[in-house]
C-alpha cells in the first residue's frame, strides 16, 4: 500500500476505509482487504473493527498510530466510563491483535438488550460543510451511537442510508458516503431538546476519552439524587414504583421501545432495577444517560469527585452538631447516634438528635445543603443545661424576652412557654415541702401515747453531708482516669458508674450543689477527651 487517506474530523475507521476503496481505483473489494490487512477474509465492521495492528503496519510510514485509530475512528471510547478498565484493555487487545468474533460479547452489548442503528446515518448539513470544507462527505462516528437521533452539531435530524450497520450482504464490502448521497441533503428537520441532549451527552463521552468509572460511585451518586427528589425511603430504599412510571411519562415510549429500553411498570427485575440495586454488572452507556437526563444531573470523572465523598444517607455521616445554644459544646459534632423514621405526611426521612446534656431535637430531611447540618425543624427535650440556662437568664432584670430567646436559640413563645413551666414546678415543689413540713409539726404535736403507737419515723438523709462527699468522689475519680491514662472519656454518666451512684446523679442532682459544680468542672468536652487521648497514644 502506497497511499492512505489522512482521517477527516470525527470520521469513521469504515469510513477512511471507504474513501481509500474509491481512491485506490480497486475493483474487488478483496483487493481492498489485501491492501489493508493482508488477507482478503477480513470483514468490514462499522463500530470496533479488529486487525488493527496489522492495518497500523501497513499505513505508509506508519503516519498514524494505533492509538489514533482506536480512539479517534472507532466507538470504542462510548463505552469505556461504564465499563471495568481491565476489560477494555482486553477489547482494545483483541482490537489491535485479534479477529474481533469475541468483542462485542466481551462488552456485554448482546445480552443488553439495547439496539444498535439498523442502518448507517448521516447529518445533511454536514455532509454540504464537508464538500466545502474536505472535498467529500464521510460518514461520522457520532452519528453512529445508540439512541442519537439528531447530529450533535446542528441539531437536525439524522437521514438513514441505504447501508446496513452489520451483516451486510457483502461482509467485505466498504460503501463511501459520497456515492450513495440522494437529493436530499437540503432536506433538515430540527429535533427536539431532549433529543438534542441525548446526542450531546453521547458524543461527550466518544470524544472525552474518560477512564472507567466505579459501578459503586456511580450508584452513589444516583442514590444522592434520588434522596433529593424523594425517591429513596428513610430507609434507604428506592420507591420503585413511584419512579417506573415517572421515567416512562419522561420519554417517549416509542423511543425506549426502538433503541430495548422498554420498561415493563408490573415487573420486579427491568434494568432500571438492576441499574440502582447492587452493580453486578456493566449497563450500556445509554441507559445511563437516559437515567442521567431524568435525575438531571450529568457524571463524568471531571464533575463527580466532590460528589461521590457525599454520603447517600440523609443526615450525612456522624457524629453530628448538638444545637443547643446555651451548652457549651454548641455545635460541636458530639452526638453519635441519630434515629430515622419516616414522616407519616410527606414520607421523607425525619432524624432525632439526642445530646448528652438532655437536649433532643428532629429535623426533616434530607440534607441536601451543607447549612441543613444546623437546622432544627422541632426541639422535642430541652434538657438540664438548658433550663438551667433560663434561669440564670431570668434572674438577669435587664434583658428582655426577646434577648433571652435569642441567647437560648428559640423563639420568645418557648421562653414564655418554659418560663409558666418551671414557675409551675417550682409551685408544686414548694406545696410539696409545705406539706411536709405541716406533717412533720403535726406528729410532732401529738402526745406521747399517740406517738408510740405511730409508725417509726424514718431518718432523714443529710443531703448537705452526702453533697460535700460525693464531690471530692467526683474529683477523686476524674483524677484517677488521668493520672492512670484511662482510654476513656470522662462524662457525669461515667463518673456515676464508678461511683455506683448514677441513679443519684441522674435524678438529685438539683440537690447536690457541689457534686454539679464538680462534675461540670472535670467533665470532658469531644476536643478535651481527644486532646488527652493523644496524649495517651503518644
Amino acid at each position: 500500500m502506497i497511499y492512505f487517506p489522512s482521517p477527516l474530523p470525527d470520521e469513521l475507521l469504515y469510513s477512511i476505509f471507504a474513501r481509500y476503496h474509491t481512491y485506490s481505483g480497486n475493483i474487488s473489494t478483496k483487493k481492498t482487504m489485501r491492501d489493508l490487512f493482508t488477507q482478503p477474509t477480513v470483514c468490514a465492521v462499522t463500530d470496533l473493527p479488529s486487525h488493527l495492528h496489522q492495518l497500523e503496519l501497513r499505513i505508509p510510514g506508519q503516519a498514524i498510530s494505533v492509538d489514533t485509530i482506536l480512539q479517534k475512528h472507532t466507538l470504542l471510547p462510548y463505552y469505556r466510563l461504564y465499563i471495568p478498565e481491565e476489560r477494555y484493555q482486553s477489547v482494545a487487545q483483541e482490537l489491535l491483535y485479534g479477529d474481533g468474533q469475541s468483542v462485542h460479547m466481551k462488552m456485554g452489548l448482546p445480552a443488553n438488550g439495547v439496539k444498535q442503528p439498523s442502518f448507517l446515518r448521516y447529518c445533511s448539513l454536514c455532509a454540504l460543510s464537508d464538500r466545502n470544507q474536505h472535498g467529500a462527505a464521510y460518514w461520522h462516528r457520532s452519528h453512529q451511537l445508540p439512541g442519537v437521533e439528531v447530529c450533535p452539531v446542528h441539531g437536525c435530524y439524522l437521514h438513514f442510508s441505504s447501508v446496513t450497520f452489520s451483516q451486510r450482504r457483502n461482509k467485505h464490502e466498504f460503501i463511501a458516503l459520497d456515492s450513495i448521497l440522494g437529493d436530499d441533503l437540503l432536506i433538515h428537520k430540527m429535533g427536539t431538546e431532549k433529543e438534542a441532549l441525548i446526542s450531546e451527552r453521547s458524543t461527550t463521552l466518544l470524544n472525552k476519552e474518560f477512564p472507567s468509572m466505579d459501578w459503586y460511585t456511580v450508584r452513589a451518586l444516583y442514590q444522592q439524587r434520588l434522596i433529593q427528589m424523594g425517591l429513596l425511603t428513610a430507609k434507604g430504599n428506592i420507591r420503585i414504583r413511584q419512579l417506573l412510571p415517572e421515567f416512562i411519562s419522561f420519554y417517549d415510549i416509542h423511543f425506549l421501545k426502538k433503541w430495548g429500553c422498554t420498561l415493563d411498570e408490573d415487573s420486579g427485575y427491568t434494568w432500571l432495577h438492576k441499574m440502582l440495586r447492587r452493580p453486578r454488572h456493566s449497563h450500556h452507556p445509554l441507559r445511563h444517560i437516559l437515567l442521567q437526563l431524568y435525575l438531571n444531573i450529568e457524571i463524568t470523572p471531571d464533575n463527580c469527585g466532590e460528589a461521590s465523598k457525599r454520603s447517600i444517607l440523609p443526615f450525612g455521616e456522624g457524629p453530628w452538631l448538638c444545637l443547643n445554644k446555651s451548652a457549651s459544646h454548641y455545635r460541636e459534632p458530639i452526638i453519635d447516634k441519630v434515629v430515622i423514621t419516616r414522616c407519616s405526611g410527606t414520607g421523607k426521612p425525619v432524624g432525632t438528635f439526642t445530646c448528652y446534656c438532655g437536649f433532643v431535637y428532629s429535623r426533616r430531611g434530607p440534607d441536601i445543603e451543607p447549612s441543613d447540618k444546623y437546622r432544627i425543624g422541632r426541639i422535642k427535650e430541652f434538657g438540664e443545661t438548658w433550663r438551667r440556662s433560663l434561669m440564670e437568664l431570668n434572674s438577669d432584670k435587664t434583658l428582655s424576652l426577646r434577648e433571652k430567646a435569642r441567647r437560648l436559640g428559640v423563639d420568645p413563645m418557648t421562653v414564655k412557654k418554659q418560663e409558666s413551666i418551671l414557675v409551675s414546678e417550682n409551685e408544686k415543689r414548694e406545696e410539696a415541702t409545705d406539706n411536709l413540713n405541716l406533717l412533720i409539726h403535726k406528729t410532732s404535736a401529738q402526745p406521747k401515747h399517740m406517738k408510740k403507737s405511730a409508725s417509726p419515723k424514718r431518718s432523714r438523709v443529710n443531703w448537705n453531708q452526702r453533697d460535700q462527699e460525693l464531690a471530692q468522689n467526683v474529683l477523686k475519680i476524674a483524677r484517677e482516669f488521668k493520672e492512670t491514662n484511662r482510654k476513656r472519656r470522662i462524662t457525669k454518666s461515667e463518673i456515676g458508674r464508678q461511683l455506683n451512684s448514677l441513679t443519684l446523679i441522674q435524678t438529685k442532682l438539683h440537690k447536690l450543689p457541689l457534686t454539679r459544680a464538680s462534675l461540670d468542672e472535670v467533665a470532658e468536652s469531644s476536643e478535651e477527651y481527644n486532646r488527652r487521648r493523644k496524649t495517651i497514644v503518644s
